[in-house]
């Protein structure tokens, strides 16, 4: 199996090698399979990073003795989001190592 990291930092270069072997690597759907673990993977960081601010908001405010109703709404709307990024992620991550162990080792 080729190393993911050759192949996100130079496909042309990994799918140059792997064509004097005779096979041809489709660049295009691996480079959409990557955006999308990429677009997913930053959504669910930017969430897990939402999530945190809020709890500690809704921790300021009840030492504040504020109402947080509010935020704890906000907050509680964020783990099924999370949890559907989490299941699409690993669903990506599926498809992307089958796509990974299709390739054949690239020679020297």
């Amino acid at each position: 199996m080729l190393d993911i990291h050759f192949l996100r930092k130079d496909i042309a270069a990994a799918a140059a090698r792997l064509a004097t072997r005779g096979f041809t690597l489709d660049t295009a759907a691996f480079q959409a399979l990557e955006a999308e673990r990429k677009d997913v993977q930053s959504r669910t960081e930017a969430l897990q990073a939402r999530r945190n601010a809020l709890a500690k908001s809704i921790g300021q405010a009840r030492a504040k003795g504020e109402d947080a109703k509010e935020l704890m709404a906000q907050a509680a709307a964020i783990p099924d989001e999370l949890k559907l990024d989490e299941a699409a992620l690993v669903d990506i991550q599926g498809r992307m190592n089958a796509m990974l162990l299709a390739l054949p080792n690239a020679p020297h």
